[in-house]
């Protein structure tokens, strides 16, 4: 019983998006090759059609805010109050949920984005940092006279840091004993 109700709630779920024209809110919205011959768009306002290209000129995603029927809804408590033609309220995703430059268009004049999922939307090319990041590592090249090299001993004179690590063991000096630290505790004890 519990693995058929989680089954229909996601196919609840998946069958929204197929309710209201196909777009859900959140969607990134891609507009079609050809939307400048449509006619929804040519009744646009010319204010309208400049603020798109804007839009689309700046290079960020573009998300579904909103969505709303194109006609009001007669019994707004039926099943089949709602229509397939709807208007989305668009905005440009400036990252970070900050959306700027919203306003409602047709349905008609694009698809919903491919997503990989939610909230992984690609990464516009206007919003990466441009940056020398060098992914393949390169020798680097020691400078003698570099600060970063030179060390302080306490006296205000600069020298060279030794800087290479030993290739062979270090003899540790020491008088031969074999248990210096124990024998000094037990004399201590005393």
């Amino acid at each position: 019983m519990a693995k058929r109700n989680k089954f229909m709630s996601l196919f609840e779920s998946a069958m929204n998006r197929y309710q209201r024209g196909g777009f859900l809110i959140g969607d990134v919205f891609k507009f079609d090759d050809d939307f400048k011959n449509n006619d929804e768009y040519k009744d646009l306002g010319q204010n309208v059609k400049d603020f798109i290209d804007d839009m689309i000129e700046s290079g960020l995603n573009i998300k579904v805010v909103g969505i709303k029927d194109s006609t009001p809804q007669r019994y707004p408590a039926g099943n089949n109050s709602s229509s397939l033609h709807t208007i989305l309220d668009i905005a440009l995703d400036n990252t970070g949920g900050r959306f700027t430059h919203q306003c409602s268009i047709p349905s008609g004049l694009g698809q919903p984005g491919e997503s990989p999922y939610p909230n992984l939307d690609p990464i516009p090319d206007s919003a990466r940092r441009k940056d020398r990041v060098n992914i393949k590592p390169e020798e680097l090249s020691e400078d003698e006279e570099n600060l970063s090299n030179k060390t302080d001993h306490g006296d205000g004179k600069l020298s060279q840091t030794e800087r290479k690590l030993p290739s062979q063991n270090t003899a540790i000096p020491s008088n031969g004993e074999a248990k210096p630290t124990t024998d000094a505790y037990m004399k201590g004890l005393k």
